[in-house]
């Protein structure tokens, strides 16, 4: 786990890079771009003590957005190692929900 300071208008991620990493909003806000937003408004909005970047890690799937902070933020992250190793030491019904709702909700997102 590693907890890590970003500037206003920073990057976490970019749309189409490898999920290496999920992310806990700690302090700010962060915004989500789809690729068809060519706008400064973000898509979504991501606040204090939420989770983001989760659907690339639990489906090994390329990023589907861009994560930029609204303001200055404080994240804390952990590997898509550490993450596999929780969700594996799981029952086998958690590893199943996490992949299907992450699926199901990547699903209705490629429609939108």
């Amino acid at each position: 786990m590693e907890k890590t300071n970003f500037n206003q208008n920073q990057s976490v991620f970019k749309v189409g890079e490898l999920p290496d990493k999920m992310y806990l909003l700690v302090k700010g806000s962060v915004g989500i771009f789809l690729p068809t937003n060519e706008t400064n408004k973000p898509n979504f909005i991501i606040q204090e003590n939420e989770l983001f970047g989760e659907m690339g890690v639990i489906e090994n799937e390329l990023r589907m957005a861009t994560a930029r902070c609204l303001v200055e933020s404080e994240i804390i992250s952990i590997t898509k190692e550490e993450f596999d190793q929780r969700v594996n030491s799981s029952d086998v019904f958690v590893k199943g929900s996490l992949k299907a709702l992450s699926y199901r909700l990547r699903s209705v997102e490629k429609k939108m």
